[in-house]
């Protein structure tokens, strides 16, 4: 709980916590991770939900042992639009932990480009002080991210970042470029990630999952 705390005032500062606390809990620690549906925030259509069984198919990849995808989460016709609505859905799938996507930017062709907003929740509340709580709720990155975040739903929170991924920028390409290389590619590489959409998909949960290493989420 201790690490957990530490983790919350670090990302509300908006430090790096890879570099301040690189000994954070792993992601193996996560338990049970419920991806909720994505949302779609770019005014452009797209398919959110395959992004979001991506995401879950590389969670696993990742070494996470169970993973409840977005479509096992809601009945028909529900909807989690806060975090008290999440946390519901997560209890109800017996999930430890949950993420919650928002895609704010995206561009599918070549060279394709994803802005995405992470917010990843703990299902059991952790406590929080009068400052951590004020810090959480003007944080930009909950403000702008899939959940609401209210006073009572603040002690779930556990991190939320933002990151773009411009396959134009030196260094997502260079990224993106190792990524290719360890896996095993079709058209040779780093083309088949920028001419296939699920496969640069692929490459972007990919980058999420390290930022949650880092994080220690």
């Amino acid at each position: 709980m201790k690490r957990l705390s530490l983790l919350l005032v670090s990302v509300l500062a908006g430090c790096d916590v890879a570099s301040e606390h690189p000994d954070e809990r792993p992601i193996s620690d996560l338990g049970l991770v419920a991806v909720l549906p994505f949302q779609n925030q770019t005014g452009v259509p797209f398919d959110a939900d395959e992004f979001a069984n991506i995401l879950a198919s590389e969670l696993l990849k990742s070494g996470i042992p169970r993973v409840v995808r977005p479509a096992q989460l809601q009945e028909p016709g529900e909807t989690a639009r806060s975090v008290s609505d999440a946390i519901r859905l997560a209890r109800r799938a017996r999930a430890d932990t949950v993420l919650a996507c928002a895609i704010t930017d995206y561009d599918p062709y070549d060279p394709p480009r994803v802005a995405i907003s992470v917010q990843v929740l703990r299902v059991h509340a952790a406590p929080l002080s009068g400052q951590d709580l004020d810090r959480l709720l003007q944080s930009a990155s909950w403000r702008r991210g899939a959940l609401a975040l209210s006073r009572d739903g603040a002690p779930h929170a556990a991190a939320a970042f933002e990151t773009v991924l411009d396959a134009q920028d030196p260094d997502t390409r260079r990224a993106l470029r190792v990524y290719a290389e360890r896996r095993p590619s079709a058209f040779g590489g780093e083309r088949e990630f920028l001419a296939v959409q699920s496969r640069y998909l692929q490459f972007v949960s990919g980058q999420i999952i390290q930022r949650l290493l880092a994080h220690g989420s």
